[in-house]
C-alpha cells in the first residue's frame, strides 16, 4: 500500500540537532519487511539553519538533505530511505501521520 505522510524527526548536520517535518511517500511491501519511503521533502525546519548538507532520522531510517540559498533541495539520493540507527537514542520517538492514501487503482499513475 502506498501513502503520503508526515514525518516527524530530526534533522542533524553544520554542528546542530533540531526537530523538523518532512513529506514523503511510504510503499508497505505486500510481504512483511520495512517500509519504504521515497520522495522525501523536509517542510518545516528552523529557518536559521545554515546551507549544507544534513540527515533527517526517523524510527530508525537516515535520509540524506541539503540545503541550498535558504530552500530545502531533495538530492539525488533521498528517493529512498535506508534503515539504521537512531544517532541519540535518548531523543523523542519519531511520529509519522497518514496524509492521503493513495487507492491501488491510481497507485501507477502518480508521479
Amino acid at each position: 500500500m502506498r501513502s503520503v505522510v508526515l514525518i516527524h524527526g530530526w534533522l542533524q548536520g553544520n554542528g546542530r540537532q533540531e526537530p523538523c517535518e518532512m513529506l514523503a511517500m511510504r510503499d508497505v511491501p505486500a510481504v512483511p519487511g520495512p517500509a519504504v519511503f521515497s520522495r522525501c521533502s523536509v517542510m518545516e525546519a528552523p529557518l536559521d539553519l545554515p546551507d549544507g548538507d544534513y540527515t533527517v532520522t526517523f524510527e530508525g531510517y537516515i535520509v540524506p538533505a541539503r540545503k541550498e540559498a535558504g530552500l530545502w533541495i531533495p538530492d539525488g539520493t533521498t528517493a529512498l530511505a535506508s534503515p539504521g540507527k537512531n544517532s541519540d537514542p535518548s531523543q523523542p520517538s519519531f511520529r509519522i501521520a497518514e496524509a492521503a492514501e493513495i487507492p491501488s487503482v491510481l497507485r501507477n499513475r502518480v508521479a
